[in-house]
């Protein structure tokens, strides 16, 4: 039997919980892949066992993320829950492919001059009071021209892009590839902004059978023409 990989892409802020669970029950992998470390599983699960930030910016960029899920009605990593639960209902074993977030931010930190230190705060801190409106006006921007958006964030912010996106694609797709030798078929969960990079990897392996599933199609619920 060959090796199917289904790569979904999914946003953090976003209510897609149930497009998820319908995924899983579809498919019935024998695999549900994560993008999270083995830690921030169990405080996504454990919210009350009281995780500590690492530092200041990974507490920024947890309050972003909460304080937009919030305007769409849902908790950060909702959909992260939902794949869970899903892979739990169906017997698959669950995954966590992604690198440790504290390892991830630490490095990120000290890679950045202090210049666009500065600058990544302030924009973060900005972030913090943004509107619905402007989210999707930039999701759609991103949807349209994804090469286009990682060059001006290269450009602007390099090891922003290196740390937080192009290490971490490499390590979660050769997390996967390990994975395979146990499982003919596995679904990943990772941000929509992952994708494209996981995919040019992953397409170079000719054993493994991939489909993608962009959080636009979860969204409007055409993800099962998909699959």
């Amino acid at each position: 039997m060959g090796k199917k990989l289904i790569l979904v892409g999914v946003g953090h802020v976003f209510d897609i919980s149930e497009q998820i669970r319908g995924i899983i029950s579809t498919v019935n992998p024998d695999a549900v892949a994560l993008e999270l470390d083995e830690d921030r599983f169990y405080f996504l699960l454990n919210p009350s066992s009281g995780k500590k930030s690492p530092n200041i910016l990974y507490l920024l960029l947890s309050k972003v993320q909460d304080k937009i899920a919030r305007k769409y009605g849902v908790s950060t990593g909702s959909e992260m829950v939902a794949a869970a639960e899903g892979a739990e209902d169906v017997g698959a074993n669950i995954l966590c492919i992604d690198k440790s977030a504290k390892d991830v931010i630490e490095k990120l930190w000290i890679s950045i001059p202090l210049k666009r230190k500065i600058l990544l705060m302030l924009g973060t801190l900005s972030s913090i009071f943004i509107s619905r409106k402007k989210v999707e006006k930039e999701l759609q921007y991103f949807e349209e021209e994804p090469s286009y958006y990682f060059e001006q964030i290269d450009s602007s912010f390099p090891e922003f892009k290196k740390v937080l996106i192009d290490e971490r694609n490499e390590f979660m797709c050769n997390m996967l590839k390990s994975y395979f030798k146990n499982y003919d078929v596995i679904i990943a969960f990772v941000g929509e902004g992952h994708i494209i990079g996981m995919q040019k990897i992953i397409e170079e392996e000719n054993e493994i059978t991939l489909i993608t599933i962009h959080l636009k199609d979860l969204r409007e619920n055409n993800w099962k023409k998909l699959i």
